[in-house]
Formats: structure tokens, sequence, C-alpha cells
């Protein structure tokens, strides 16, 4: 069992041609057999992960440094869920969403990473990014693109040409035969993320609330307190008190 042992839940159930849930199968099975898997059932979530190793050394801009074969995390994009892309391309609407839904992803990453002890060693989270949108919303989150040094096997080369494939027929099933994809080869530009900057904007803001949270309550239930403490004290009268709108709401 993966980490965090989610069950399968599927994420769309609109209904779909019957070529398209073939294909959605064919990507099922080639996720378990890779072991991609999800890590919250949060409807916004646009990423699934798989536990993988570096091939070459990684340092990355705040010092996080990871060598071959340490384990990492690579993030692959959960097909049912992302935003429809516009039959015209990419929007600024459309972007607006999926950089909501990216940082709503990598919060929930942050944590499920926080709650498995098992992945305590680590360090980096990695994604390959190919379009140029992407880019540009994968830097807001302080992703860093770092130039791979290892070359492509061909095997590796025939592996990518399956995936365009892949990817090609997964955008086709998404919008059920609606618009057809307008670009098959795509770009591979690696991008990094280190934990600690995951933490840092995802994890920190949210224990600094929970820290400041306490302690308005506690001041809060103090002047009650006080309040209550006051009115006890206060001598009877029988003097009629106009209520006031406040108190009539």
């Amino acid at each position: 069992m993966m980490p965090g042992g989610l069950t399968y839940r599927p994420a769309n159930r609109r209904k779909r041609p019957l070529w398209a849930e073939f294909i959605f199968a064919l990507d099922r099975w080639l996720r378990r057999r890779q072991g991609v898997f999800e890590y919250t059932h949060d409807p916004e979530c646009i990423f699934r992960i798989q536990l993988q190793r570096l091939r070459s050394e990684v340092v990355l801009s705040d010092g996080t440094f990871g060598r071959p074969g340490d384990q990492a995390i690579d993030l692959h994009l959960w097909n049912e869920q992302i935003p429809a892309v516009p039959v015209a391309g990419p929007s600024l609407a459309w972007g607006r969403r999926f950089n909501r839904c990216s940082a709503e992803s990598l919060h929930e990453l942050a944590r499920f990473l926080m709650n498995e002890p098992d992945l305590l060693d680590i360090t980096i989270i990695r994604a390959r990014a190919g379009l140029d949108a992407l880019h540009r919303i994968a830097a807001r989150h302080e992703f860093e693109a770092i130039l791979e040094p290892v070359s492509l096997s061909p095997w590796e080369c025939v592996h990518w040409f399956g995936e365009n494939i892949l990817y090609w027929l997964l955008t086709l099933a998404c919008n059920s035969g609606g618009a057809w994809p307008k670009t098959f080869w795509r770009s591979r530009k690696v991008i990094y993320l280190s934990r600690r900057v995951l933490e840092r904007k995802h994890i920190a803001p949210t224990m600094l609330a929970a820290r400041a949270f306490p302690k308005a309550e506690d001041h809060a239930s103090s002047i009650a307190g006080q309040g209550r403490a006051s009115q006890q004290k206060r001598p009877p009268t029988d003097r009629f008190v106009e209520p006031s709108a406040a108190s009539a709401i």
C-alpha cells in the first residue's frame, strides 16, 4: 500500500463516450503499475504523486542538496480534475483557476508529508512541465528549473514518445472529443521545489494562525467572564430599561 493509503475514488463521473472510458482505464492501469497515487480527496487537487530516485545531484537556491539515489517526489497531473482548457487555448481566467488549484494541491501535499513519518527523508519535489503557461504558474510557487545533465537513453526516448501519445489521448478524453488537442510534442522541462519552501509557504502560516487563535479566544473568554462578574455585583433595580436595537435582533 502506498503512503497515506487512499482508496481510489473517481474524480469526475460525468457521462463519457466508451472510447474515453477505455483511455482512462488504460491510464489507471499505468498509474498502478508505476506507483502513482492520490494523496488527498480534495476536489480542488490537481496533482498525484510518485516516489522516485534522483539520477543526478540537485542543488536548489535555498541550499537544499540532493544526491543520486535520494528519494524524491514526482508530481503528476490529475487529469480528471484539471480545469478544462478553453477551445481557444489557455486564457487568463483559466490561468487564475489553475493557479488556485495548484496552491491548494501543494497545501494538501505539505499536510500529507507532515503526517507520513516514512517520508521524512524527502527534501525535493519535482515535476515535468510541458506547457509555457505551466512554467509561469510553477514559478509563482517557487519551483526552480534546472537542466538535468544526464542524457536520455534510447529506451527513455521511446518512453517519452509513448507519453506524448497518452497525454494527447487523455486531453482528448477529458474534453470528450469536443476539442482536439493542438499540440502533440511536449517539452520536458524539469522543475524542482524544496520541501523547506513548501512547508514555509503552506504549513508555517497555518501554524502561526493556530497559535494566535487560542490567545484571541482566551482574551474573549476573559472579557466575557469579567462582564458576567460585573453583572452579578450590580444591585437589582426596578427601573425599566428600554431595549436597544442590537438586543432586539
